[in-house]
Parts: structure tokens; C-alpha cells; sequence
């Protein structure tokens, strides 16, 4: 139930919006125009990130904790930390190694089998893959970190206020120490290697508090949102036997950038969430000027539906139709902004080389009864088994 209240069927946010734009209840607004999402996340002055004390309270483990630029909504504070990430975590990365580890990581899964948990084994599996090998993180028990770290991404991300709680700081602090470890190992050993923690260490070495803040935030905002990204995508294209052809045929032919289009094309039909939330700062007229204008109060918290803008028809063409090749600017994915997703390269690689690897397999499906449905741990994927070959 949780998951249908919280990946709502565009059709319902569709009417709404067609209704009720920028619909308002006592202490809550969602904002369902592509227009007004774009200016609601554009002005992250008025409509700030909600859970910005406590992604640095669980950075650190105490308050007032290490920032994170997914939390920080001051441009010029924003600017000053994206600009040390951006240079351990490169763009030139992203085909050199990140496609790389993660094409071999999901080759090596797939090899000498007919069936997989295509959750676990792939979706999952590959970004703690990536998150071993490129950001240079020693991961033992891979299923424990992830649901970790999902539960660190699902308490921050989802619907505000954000409390602390006793089962995130739990999982906070398991993260924390996997973090630690690897922090100390590189900094008593330094490597010879190019990874990002060894990076890291060269430039940040002296502020260990910000080398683990930042391989938190991305990999908080890597591993669960590639989770659900992954199995989102997964859950479509079995459902619709033409958009899973279209993907196969892109992926037999290795045209990379009509996969990518096919991928994100169908999780346009089941976005990450509905949307991110934000807190407004003070009162602000959202659409001014326009016959649909509304003042949203200081306080308000604001769901700026991206799921919704994704099929506004005054925007998106022919909302509903299947199309790969639809402009870059249809889609809300990764938000909008200054949030724009800053590991947006590395997660679109790893999604990429992920579904090449189980797309090319022949007679691609899901398995037979129970296992073929997607189940999930609260909101993200956590199992779907696929099966290939000459069926039996």
C-alpha cells in the first residue's frame, strides 16, 4: 500500500493536474505543471531541501555535522563544495572506468546461468560493484551496506518533516564505519591506484570528516536510486512486450544512445517517486502573472511533481506514446536546478552497461509464479528473478 500511495499512477496526477495544478491542503502543496515544478526547483532560495540538518547530523553521527551539496540550498555555498567533488568524482571517468566495471561486474553475474534475481544479482549488485572498484570503498557484506544505504536515502528523500529515528541512525552509522575504514586504510597505506577515495585523500586528507561526507552523499545518492531507477525500468519493459523488443534491438545492434533513450523513455512511465519535496521559506506566488497564480504559505511543505510535469501535455508531446527519441529536456529523472543529480553520468553508465548485459540474452522474461514479480523492501525493488533461453 505504501508503494502505490507513494508511485501514484500518472494518470491520477494527470487529472489532478488538468484540475487542480498546484493543488493546496492545510500545510502541504504539490505543484503539477512542467512550468511550475521547473520554477518551484529552480528557486531553491524559496524552496528549500528538508532534510539538509540531518543528512550532516548522519554524515558525522552528531549534530551539527558535515554538509552535503544535496542538502546545501545556498548557491554560492553549493558551488564552492560541487566544484572538490567534480574533480575527485571526473566526467572523463565515466566511459574509462565506470561503464567499464560496470559492463564487466553484470557480464560476470549473467555468465553460465539462465536465471537470475535480476534485483540483487544486477541492479543492485553492479553499482556496489562500482562503488568498490571506483570509489575505492571495501564493501564485505554488499546486501547489508545496500539496504543501508537505501534506508538512509528513503528516510532523507521521503515526504517531510524528517525526524531522526533509531533504525537510521543504525543503518547511518554502519554506513559511517564502512566509510571510516576505508578512509583510515588509505590514508595509514596510500595507494598507488586512481580511485576516488585516493583522491580524495591527496586534496581533503586533512579533513577526513568531508572526504566521508562526501563519499556518503554519493554513495547515498547512488546505490538506492539506481536500485529503483534499475528496477523501475526492469518492471516496465516486462510489462510491455514492444518497449522491451525496442530495448533488445537497440542493445543487439550496440546502439548505446538509442538503449539509453529506450531505458529512460520507459521509466518515464515509473519515475524514482513522484517528485522530490521541498519546505517554502516564505511566501511566494508560484505561476505569478498567469490565471492559475497561488500564493504558497512560509512553511508549506511542496511536492514538486516531476512524474506529473513528465506527461504535461502543454510541454511533453504526446505524453503517453512510447517515444526514445523525445528531447532531453522531457525528462525530470534526476531532478532540476541546482539539485540536478551530480552523479547523474555515473548512474546513467552503470544503468546503461547493466541492461545491455541482460537485454542481449535471448528470449529475455520474467521467471514463472511468484519469483517473475517485482517485490519490494518498503518502497525500492528488492526482488525480480528474469529468465532467458529456449523456453522449457
Amino acid at each position: 500500500m505504501a508503494a502505490r500511495l507513494y508511485h501514484p499512477p500518472a494518470w491520477f496526477l494527470c487529472l489532478l493536474r488538468r484540475f487542480w495544478p498546484i493543488a493546496q491542503l492545510p500545510g502541504w502543496a504539490a505543484v503539477l505543471r512542467y512550468d511550475d515544478v521547473a520554477e518551484v526547483l529552480t528557486c531553491s532560495d524559496v524552496f528549500v531541501v528538508p532534510f539538509d540538518k540531518e543528512i550532516a547530523r548522519l554524515n558525522d553521527g552528531a549534530e551539527p555535522g558535515t554538509p552535503f551539496i544535496l542538502g546545501i540550498d545556498d548557491k554560492a555555498e553549493h558551488e564552492s563544495q560541487l566544484k572538490p567533488v567534480m574533480q575527485a568524482f571526473r566526467r572523463a571517468d565515466v566511459d574509462a572506468v565506470v561503464a567499464r566495471v560496470s559492463r564487466d561486474s553484470a557480464e560476470k553475474a549473467l555468465a553460465g546461468v539462465r536465471k537470475i534475481d535480476a534485483i540483487r544479482e544486477l541492479i543492485t549488485g553492479v553499482p556496489l560493484e562500482v562503488c568498490r572498484e571506483y570509489y575505492g570503498v571495501k564493501i564485505d557484506d554488499g546486501q547489508k551496506f545496500a539496504y543501508a544505504t537505501i534506508d538512509v536515502s528513503g528516510h532523507l528523500f521521503g515526504p517531510p518533516p524528517i525526524k531522526p529515528k533509531d533504525s537510521i541512525d543504525a543503518a547511518a552509522a554502519y554506513v559511517r564505519d564502512v566509510v571510516d575504514q576505508a578512509i583510515r586504510r588509505e590514508t595509514d597505506r596510500p595507494s598507488d591506484g586512481d580511485t576516488v577515495l585516493a583522491r580524495l585523500i591527496r586534496t581533503h586528507g586533512a579533513n577526513p570528516a568531508l572526504v566521508r561526507a562526501f563519499l556518503i552523499g554519493m554513495i547515498v545518492g547512488f546505490v538506492p536510486t539506481n536500485t529503483m531507477a534499475g528496477g523501475h525500468i526492469l518492471e516496465v519493459l516486462l510489462r510491455r512486450k514492444e518497449w522491451m523488443g525496442a530495448a533488445c534491438e537497440a542493445a543487439a545492434a550496440g546502439d548505446d544512445d538509442l538503449l539509453k533513450r529506450c531505458l529512460f523513455e520507459a521509466m518515464r512511465f515509473m519515475p524514482l517517486n513522484p517528485g522530490p519535496f521541498r519546505l517554502c521559506s516564505r511566501d511566494y506566488t508560484v505561476a505569478a502573472d498567469t490565471p492559475r497564480a497561488h500564493k504558497i504559505r512560509k512553511g508549506t511543505r511542496v511536492l514538486a511533481s516531476t512524474m506529473s510535469a513528465m506527461f504535461d501535455s502543454r510541454q511533453i508531446e504526446k505524453p503517453w506514446e512510447f517515444n526514445p527519441r523525445r528531447p532531453a529536456s522531457d525528462y525530470m529523472h534526476f531532478g532540476y536546478g541546482m539539485h540536478w543529480c551530480v552523479g547523474f553520468y555515473i548512474a546513467q553508465a552503470q544503468i546503461v552497461e547493466t541492461f545491455r548485459a541482460l537485454l542481449v540474452r535471448p528470449g529475455l522474461r520474467r521467471a514463472r509464479g511468484a519469483a517473475g514479480k517485482l517485490e519490494r523492501r518498503g518502497l525500492f525493488p528488492d526482488h525480480l528473478h528474469v529468465e532467458w533461453g529456449a523456453q522449457r
